[in-house]
C-alpha cells in the first residue's frame, strides 16, 4: 500500500510537472507570436524578394533556379513556403520556431547524461527556449540559425550517447543548412579518436548530405554551382566587422584587405594550437564536462577571432553557454556575458540602437573565453590531480 501511494503521488508530480511545462511553452510561444509581425531590414531586402522570385516560377522551376545565396536546403523551404501567397513572413518564422524548440530538446537531451533530474532537464529546456536571442533570432528576425543550430547540438548529443551514424547524419543536415555548423567541427576529431563515435560511419555523412542537393538536381540545377554555394557567401561581404562582438570593431573597414587574411590564418593558428593541446592530452578528455568544454570554446573563439563575422554568428555559442552552465554551475556568468553580448549586438540591428559601445563587450567575452580555457586545461593538463569530471 505505501508503495501504490508513492507511485501515486510520483505520477501526479509528473502530470503537474508536464502541465506546468505545457503551460510555459504556450506562453512563450504566443510571446514569439507577438514577434511575428515585425519586418527586419533583411527580411525586407533578401527573403520577401526571393519569396517572391519564387511565385513568379512553378515549384520546379524554383528547385532549378539559383535565388538567393543561402545554402540549397533553405532555399528548398522557401520554394515551398512561396506556394502560400502571403503568408510567407509567418511561416518562415513558425518554421525557426519549430526548430527552436527541437534546439531546446536537444539541450535537454545533453544534459540527461549528466543528471537523471527532471527538473534540471526541463529547466534546461527551458533556458534555451526562453533565450533573448533565440527568441530574436526566429521570431523578431525572422532568421534560420535554430535550423543548423538544432542539428549540429542534436549531432554532439548523438556523439556523446555513441550513436555514431546519427552523429554523422546530424552534423551532415546542419553543414548543409549553414556554414557556421563548421564552428563546432574541431570536437569531432576527438569524438573519433575516443571512440565515441567510429570513422568507418563518415559515409552517412556523405550520403545525407548530397542527398539534399538531389531535388534540385532531378529540377536541373547545376552540381558544380551547388556545391561552390559556400565559396560564394564568402565574397559576398568586403567588410572586417558585420556587427558582431569581435576584435575587428577595433579597426576601421578601409584595411580590410590587409587584416582579413590575417584575421583568418591566425585564428587557424589559435584553433589549430587549441586542437594539438587536446591531442597531446587526449587521454584525460574522458568526461562530457571537458567535451562540451570543448564545444563552447570552438563555438565562441572562431567568431570571436574570424573576421567578417554577423552578429548571428554566436548564436552556438549562445546555446553551448547555458549547457556549460548546467555541467558547471560555477560558471554562471559565461551564459550571462555570452547572451548578453549577442543581445546587444541584435539590439544594434534590430532596434538600431545600440545601448553601449558595442566595444566596450569585447573584454567581457574575452575575459569568459579565458577563463572557460583555464578550466580546460586545468582539467586536462598532466600536472592536475583533481579533475573534474563528471
Amino acid at each position: 500500500m505505501p508503495n501504490l501511494k508513492f507511485r501515486d503521488k510520483s505520477i501526479t508530480d509528473k502530470l503537474t510537472m508536464l502541465a506546468f511545462a505545457l503551460t510555459g511553452i504556450l506562453v512563450l510561444l504566443y510571446i514569439r507570436y507577438l514577434l511575428f509581425y515585425f519586418q527586419s531590414g533583411d527580411y525586407i531586402m533578401y527573403t520577401y524578394p526571393w519569396i517572391l522570385e519564387y511565385q513568379s516560377m512553378t515549384f520546379i522551376e524554383g528547385l532549378a533556379a539559383r535565388v538567393g545565396n543561402y545554402n540549397h536546403p533553405y532555399m528548398y523551404i522557401l520554394n515551398i513556403i512561396a506556394r502560400f501567397g502571403n503568408s510567407g513572413i509567418f511561416l518562415i518564422k513558425a518554421v525557426s520556431v519549430f526548430f527552436d524548440l527541437l534546439l531546446a530538446y536537444f539541450v535537454m537531451k545533453i544534459i540527461s547524461l549528466k543528471t537523471e533530474s527532471l527538473n534540471i532537464r526541463i529547466l534546461a529546456f527551458f533556458l534555451i527556449f526562453a533565450l533573448p536571442t533565440v527568441i530574436l533570432n526566429s521570431s523578431m528576425w525572422g532568421q534560420c540559425d535554430s535550423i543548423y543550430a538544432s542539428f549540429i547540438v542534436g549531432s554532439f548529443y548523438f556523439a556523446l550517447r555513441g550513436r555514431s551514424k546519427s552523429a554523422y547524419a546530424f552534423l551532415a543536415l546542419a553543414v548543409s543548412f549553414k556554414a557556421q555548423a563548421v564552428f563546432l567541427l574541431p570536437v569531432f576529431p576527438f569524438l573519433i579518436i575516443n571512440k565515441k563515435i567510429t570513422l568507418r560511419d563518415c559515409y552517412i555523412f556523405f550520403i545525407v548530405y548530397f542527398s539534399t542537393f538531389i531535388p534540385a538536381l532531378l529540377a536541373g540545377r547545376s552540381f558544380i554551382e551547388m556545391l561552390l554555394t559556400y565559396i560564394d557567401q564568402v565574397g559576398f561581404y568586403a567588410a572586417l566587422n558585420m556587427n558582431a562582438i569581435n576584435i575587428w570593431l577595433f579597426i576601421e573597414n578601409v584595411n580590410y584587405e590587409r587584416f582579413s587574411s590575417v584575421g583568418m590564418f591566425a585564428t587557424g593558428f589559435v584553433i589549430l594550437g587549441l586542437m594539438y593541446f587536446t591531442w597531446v592530452n587526449r587521454v584525460r578528455l574522458t568526461g562530457n564536462l571537458d567535451y562540451v568544454r570543448l564545444a563552447y570554446l570552438s563555438a565562441v573563439i572562431m567568431p570571436f577571432l574570424l573576421p567578417k563575422m554577423h552578429d548571428r554568428y554566436f548564436f552556438i555559442a549562445d546555446v553551448l553557454s547555458v549547457v556549460l552552465f548546467i555541467f558547471d554551475k560555477r560558471r554562471w556568468y559565461v551564459p550571462v556575458v555570452t547572451v548578453s553580448c549577442s543581445f546587444l549586438a541584435y539590439a544594434a540591428y534590430l532596434m538600431w540602437d545600440t545601448f553601449v559601445d558595442l566595444r566596450l563587450a569585447v573584454p567581457a567575452l574575452l575575459f569568459v573565453i579565458i577563463v572557460v580555457l583555464k578550466d580546460y586545461v586545468t582539467s586536462l593538463y598532466p600536472a592536475n590531480t583533481n579533475c573534474d569530471h563528471p
